[in-house]
């Protein structure tokens, strides 16, 4: 069946076609059609863009408390590295206080690269972890620390006397180990106690360089004691001067076997280097041995009271020079600082192998007791 139909239903004149079929109908109508489907895609439209603003305006949307705990970590953060750095400070400032005294010790540090045994399988680069039971003395050595600190003074920085000052820095720290680093006439006179114009004169002896006995011949000529620091590649190469030395009045200390930096080495192996020359010395001479010089003057709390509980003292130094290098000083600018620096209380240290030291060595103690000074003998064990 058709028939022609206006479709009032769009305002416009339409031809509808009506067909029926199993019971069923189905309209067709091209302009409703259209704009049906025109209105829905526009509703979808709509919608999709109130979708996406919807979900555009929650991504710019931003949680306060969230934005508060963000804040807070940054602040705590701030203040721990703030915290840090304050502590790392005082840290540094007390590691360059301590230090104070070295700065200029390149000058005056006697660092003997040719008295040094470069024999790495002796030289322990840590200390034993497993400190050994016993204590040799009044320290307890498993409660002292091990960290190696260099020795020196700047000769430049005095006090009104002319004793360099950094002396008193390391007496004050370190005198209780029985290590001296000025003689007790320099610290009496450092507290105005008196005003005694007398010095020491220490040798090392890492090694015979053909100086030794000269420096010897002067020493008596000269009437002057001094105190011999010997290692025992010394004391094995020249019997005949070591015996030559307590005969002649002067005074012998230990300066270990190797010339080995000694914090680095176990406890065990400290007292080895340090007692060797010790026990030699009594049984070839039935000598005592009371005096002990640290290689290099590098020490440590521990090694220092074990130097103690051994029963030595250990003897340092408040003038020093680079006369330990192969290439040898000129003999007059030493001659003239050696003049120039003397204190009262003064601990030279020279060294027995050098030529320029025998070549002033005479002058020097005449200059020395024109300017007032005396020399005090052997340094005192007590």
């Amino acid at each position: 069946m058709e028939l022609d139909y206006n479709c009032g239903v769009l305002g416009r004149n339409k031809k509808i076609k009506y067909q029926t079929e199993n019971y069923g109908m189905m309209w067709s109508c091209s302009g409703v059609e259209n704009k049906w489907e025109k209105f829905k895609r526009k509703v979808k439209c709509e919608k999709g863009r109130s979708i996406m603003a919807s979900k555009r305006r929650k991504k710019k949307r931003v949680n306060p408390a969230l934005v508060r705990l963000i804040v807070l970590c940054v602040v705590i953060v701030i203040l721990l590295v703030i915290l840090i750095g304050m502590l790392a400070g005082e840290k540094k400032n007390d590691k360059q206080t301590e230090t104070t005294a070295n700065n200029n010790a390149a000058n005056n540090n006697p660092t003997t690269i040719e008295e040094t045994t470069t024999d790495n399988s002796q030289n322990e680069t840590t200390a034993d972890p497993s400190l050994p039971e016993q204590t040799f003395g009044k320290w307890d050595l498993s409660t002292l620390p091990n960290d190696k600190t260099p020795y020196g003074n700047n000769q430049d920085d005095v006090t009104a006397d002319g004793i360099p000052s950094g002396v008193f820095w390391y007496t004050s720290k370190w005198s209780k180990y029985n290590a001296d680093f000025i003689s007790d006439i320099g610290i009496k006179c450092n507290k105005g106690e008196g005003t005694e114009k007398i010095i020491y004169l220490t040798m090392d002896c890492g090694f015979d360089n053909e100086e030794t006995g000269p420096i010897l011949d002067i020493l008596k000529e000269k009437n002057v004691k001094a105190t011999f620091f010997v290692t025992s590649m010394f004391y094995d190469a020249r019997p005949d001067l070591i015996k030559r030395m307590i005969d002649e009045g002067h005074r012998i200390g230990s300066h270990t076997i190797n010339h080995l930096d000694m914090p680095t080495l176990s406890l065990d192996k400290q007292k080895e280097e340090i007692m060797d020359v010790v026990n030699k010395l009594k049984k070839d001479y039935n000598y005592d041995c009371r005096l002990f010089r640290f290689p290099e003057g590098s020490f440590s709390d521990q090694s220092l009271a074990l130097v103690n509980n051994l029963g030595l003292k250990s003897v340092f130094w408040s003038y020093a020079y680079n006369d330990y290098s192969s290439t040898q000083p000129e003999v007059q600018p030493s001659y003239e600082r050696a003049v120039k620096y003397v204190h009262p209380g003064a601990i030279y240290l020279l060294h027995a192998s050098s030529s320029t030291n025998r070549a002033f060595l005479g002058d020097w103690i005449d200059a020395v007791r024109e300017k007032g000074y005396e020399f005090g003998g052997v340094y005192p064990v007590d």
